[in-house]
């Protein structure tokens, strides 16, 4: 009998191992890519993956049109992705092209306002938040003085990634 349970790597992708992450996140990539157009085939070349591994983690966000596959526009897979709240930097996993495209936006916000003194970068963060996979409300972190502390606790801040990987 077959079980027809989801993987529970697909409601935590603590669960999965380095190796399978970053699988996960090159499948990601592939989506991405094909969405500007590109065949499954092309893409996964691209980026160094199989078709079936692609399928096997982003396979819901496929679809078939006109016998072939392409990637949809919306999605609902699991993203680990970094954000600045209450004065620290977290991770957090995120469902959804669309959430990672804020989180991704509210990054470059932060850069803007570190790097160029962009004053106005973050005012569409200003008491926002974002709710994370298991519904939690995260906070974005838009003071400066705050941001400032986080980047100096790094040690190279100029190469760090948006996507977290163990």
């Amino acid at each position: 009998m077959k079980n027809n349970s989801k993987p529970k790597w697909k409601k935590d992708l603590d669960l999965l191992s380095s190796k399978q992450l970053a699988k996960y996140e090159d499948s990601l990539e592939v989506l991405s890519i094909m969405r500007k157009g590109t065949t499954i085939k092309n893409a996964s070349k691209q980026v160094g993956i199989s078709v079936p591994t692609v399928k096997k983690y982003a396979g819901s966000a496929l679809k078939l049109k006109s016998h072939r596959l392409v990637a949809k526009q919306s999605d609902s897979l699991l993203r680990k992705i970094r954000i600045y709240e209450n004065g620290k930097e977290e991770f957090i996993q995120t469902r959804g092209r669309k959430n990672s495209t804020i989180l991704a936006q509210y990054m470059s916000a932060v850069g803007r306002r570190i790097d160029r003194n962009d004053t106005t970068a973050l005012k569409l963060f200003e008491n926002k938040t974002i709710i994370d996979s298991k519904g939690r409300h995260h906070k974005f972190e838009t003071d400066i003085k705050k941001l400032i502390k986080i980047f100096e606790k790094r040690e190279e801040p100029e190469f760090f990634i948006i996507y977290g990987r163990k």
